[in-house]
C-alpha cells in the first residue's frame, strides 16, 4: 500500500534464508514492516531464459510491477540499511537496487551474456555509487560503459537507514539522485541511448562476476541488507519522505 506498485516478485527461485518480511515498528524506517535480504555463497538461481549459476552471478532480488514508460519523469525511492557486518566484496559488483529495461539492448560483459540496466546502485570500494550505464554500439551488440557517482560511504550506512531517490526525466533529458533528502547527483543527459519497451525497478542483493573473488579467496562472504519504503511516482515529492514529510508509510 502507498507504494505506487501493485506487487514485487522474485521471478527466479530462492532459499528460506534469502528473504524475510519482518514486523517490528521499532526497527522499520516507517510503519510496522520492513524487508530483510540475505545472500550467501552459492545462492544462484534461474528461470526459463536466464541462469545466474551459468553466468557468474548470485542474487536474491525482487522485480516490481507495473512497468513504467520511458516518457515524462519516472522516480523511484527506497530506504536501505546495511548489517553491521556488511562488506563490499573485492572485485565483485554488488548491486542494491536497479532501474532495468524490458525489451532493451543486449551484449557481452566479461564474455558472458548481458542485458544492461539503466541505473544500478552499487556497493563498491567502500562506498555506495549510482552506476549510470552509458550504452553505445548497436542494440544487439551493445557497448556498456559505467559512469559512477558516489552517494555515501558504506561505513555510514551500517545499522542506520539511508534514504535513496532517483528521478529519470526523459522529457528534459536529466538524471537526479538524492541521499537522505539532499540532491547529490545531477546528470544533464538523456537517461537512455536505446529505446526499451519499458523500465522497471528491482531491489535486493545482486552480485556479478563473483569468480573474480572465488577463484582466489574461496566462498563469498554473506551479505545482509534491509529495505523499507520502496516507492515509485512521477516526482521527487511522490517518493522521498525527506522532501515530502506527508507521505504515508509503505507496509
Amino acid at each position: 500500500f502507498n507504494s505506487g506498485f501493485k506487487f514485487h516478485k522474485n521471478f527466479m527461485s530462492q532459499k528460506n534464508h534469502n528473504f524475510s518480511y519482518i514486523k517490528d515498528s521499532s526497527q522499520a524506517r516507517a510503519g510496522d514492516y520492513y524487508q530483510k535480504f540475505e545472500l550467501r555463497d552459492g545462492d544462484c538461481f534461474g528461470d526459463e531464459s536466464w541462469n545466474d549459476c551459468d553466468n557468474d552471478r548470485q542474487r536474491i532480488e525482487l522485480s516490481s510491477r507495473p512497468n513504467q514508460p520511458t516518457s515524462g519523469k519516472q522516480c523511484y525511492g527506497y530506504s536501505l540499511k546495511l548489517s553491521n557486518e556488511f562488506t563490499d566484496i573485492r572485485k565483485v559488483s554488488t548491486t542494491l537496487g536497479q532501474i532495468h529495461q524490458h525489451g532493451g539492448p543486449s551484449g557481452k560483459a566479461n564474455r558472458l551474456s548481458s542485458f544492461p540496466p539503466l541505473i544500478q546502485i552499487d556497493a563498491r570500494q567502500g562506498g555506495l555509487y549510482l552506476n549510470w550505464h552509458k550504452l553505445s554500439g548497436s542494440k544487439d551488440n551493445v557497448i556498456d560503459e559505467s559512469e559512477y557517482h558516489k552517494l555515501k560511504l558504506l561505513r555510514d550506512m551500517k545499522g542506520v537507514w539511508t534514504d535513496i531517490s532517483v528521478c529519470l526525466d526523459f522529457e528534459n533529458k536529466k538524471i537526479d539522485a538524492w541521499v537522505d533528502g539532499n540532491k547529490v547527483v545531477e546528470i544533464f543527459k538523456s537517461p537512455i541511448f536505446f529505446e526499451p519497451e519499458s523500465i522497471y525497478f528491482k531491489h535486493g542483493i545482486y552480485q556479478s562476476f563473483i569468480s573474480n573473488y572465488t577463484l582466489f579467496k574461496g566462498e563469498t562472504p554473506t551479505q545482509i541488507v534491509y529495505y523499507d519504503e520502496v516507492r515509485r511516482g512521477n516526482s521527487i515529492e511522490d517518493v522521498d519522505i525527506n522532501v515530502n514529510p506527508n507521505l504515508k508509510f509503505v507496509d
